[in-house]
């Protein structure tokens, strides 16, 4: 499981990463891009190298310190990638996934990109110092060492790396949580919000590092590569990371069957109240065209688009129809006043009913009930209107104004007979 873990993950973020090489070349690419594609690279090759299976076919060929130096060594730069990420944002221009500005805002941290390159490759240096200064034995895929000295070496590689790890993480903090809690609806905050995941799953992946210091210290023994749990956490962290950095790359070819899928909904949602308009009102249908039952997602736009139309339309016509009563009715009703959607599904109710029975009531289209202020875009009409046909189907108020309206038209209708 272990191996399988890996390997997959290890083949996606090499993919991913050679890809993005590819398409990063040149000088005016973005920078943040490339430090993306670094981490993914690296975090890929740790994961093979520090696979259990990988350390075993290699202990025949290397020494198994230097094949876990290597893979441990791959690991910290992927995290010194991470740090330039973040180092790589704070300049004039907020973060925004994929390289696009966010437009102007405050510097939270004043980048320094070189001295953060030296203090990697410090770490690196130590690391390899304090490792090879512990001459550990391999023993089973286990790391072995001898005496106080040996240990205190040993753990002390071990909380080097937790601590720069931990360091590096805070570093992507600084930056990413001010601009997160700035950042409006929409690509911009959801990749800011995966990194943020990222960043939490990190610091828990981190955590679990800190056995291995425990067990050197109280046996002079640590387990070699990567077990189940901590290989999880690195997937997931590299996962988020990669894609909260590049939400806007693949956000874009994600949206539109999203928009097909909520275009779809609202369409279905909207059928009680178009159907009842559209039995009284038949002309108001635009060229339906051969009927269908099943609408296809890639029509679902244009669908809902002429389906509000064609409410539009059947409103408009009732308006003579009006019944000014229904303020009373309404309030009769629900004395604290319903909602607005409420009130248009009870109005067009009641206009319904009278024009069943021909009961004209107003010849001025203003008079009476005045027309709703719509909302200035065709996704928060659609949403509007969806909760216009909720209220017309299963609301009790607009059930009770229907009842009114009816009885009123009988009594007036047998009033003239």
């Amino acid at each position: 499981m272990v191996e399988l873990i890996a390997y997959v993950a290890a083949a996606v973020l090499a993919g991913f990463g050679g890809y993005r090489v590819l398409l990063a070349r040149g000088s005016g690419a973005d920078p943040a891009q490339r430090y993306v594609c670094g981490f993914a690279l690296c975090l890929g090759v740790s994961f093979v190298l520090l696979t259990p299976a990988t350390l075993a076919w290699l202990d025949a060929v290397l020494p198994g310190v230097v094949v876990e130096l290597a893979g441990d060594s791959v690991k910290t730069a992927g995290l010194s990638f991470l740090a330039l990420l973040a180092l790589s944002l704070t300049n004039e221009t907020p973060y925004a996934p994929g390289g696009v500005a966010a437009g102007p805002g405050p510097d939270p941290v004043r980048p320094d990109l070189r001295h953060h390159v030296l203090v990697a490759i410090a770490v690196q240096l130590v690391s390899a110092v304090l490792l090879l200064g512990a001459e550990p034995s391999m023993r089973g895929g286990s790391m072995a060492v001898h005496g106080p000295a040996a240990r205190i070496l040993l753990s002390s590689y071990d909380a080097l790396f937790t601590c720069y790890a931990i360091w590096c993480l805070l570093v992507l903090t600084r930056v990413i949580v001010p601009h997160m809690r700035r950042a409006g609806p929409g690509p911009l905050r959801f990749g800011l919000e995966l990194t943020t995941a990222a960043i939490v799953v990190g610091a828990l992946w981190t955590a679990w590092s800190l056995d291995d210091v425990a067990d050197v210290l109280a046996g002079g023994v640590q387990d070699g590569g990567e077990d189940t749990l901590s290989n999880v956490l690195g997937v997931i962290c590299a996962v988020l990371t990669v894609s909260g950095a590049t939400v806007t790359l693949w956000g874009t070819r994600l949206a539109t069957p999203l928009r097909w899928l909520r275009a779809h909904r609202r369409h279905r949602a909207l059928e009680p109240l178009w159907s009842a308009l559209h039995a009284e009102l038949p002309e108001i249908a635009l060229a339906p065209g051969r009927p269908s039952r099943r609408l296809p997602p890639w029509r679902a736009e244009f669908a809902l688009y002429r389906r509000i139309i064609e409410i539009h339309d059947a409103a408009l016509a009732l308006r003579p129809y009006h019944d000014p009563h229904v303020a009373s009715w309404i309030a009769d009703r629900d004395p604290a006043g319903p909602g607005g959607a409420v009130v248009e599904a009870a109005v067009l109710a009641a206009a319904l009913e009278n024009r069943r029975h021909g009961r004209r009531h107003v010849d001025d289209p203003d008079a009476g009930h005045p027309a709703p202020t719509l909302p200035g875009t065709i996704d928060a009409e659609a949403l509007w209107l969806v909760q216009v046909a909720e209220a017309f189907r299963a609301s009790p108020v607009t059930a009770y104004v229907r009842g009114q309206a009816a009885r009123t038209a009988l009594t007036g209708a047998a009033r003239e007979d």
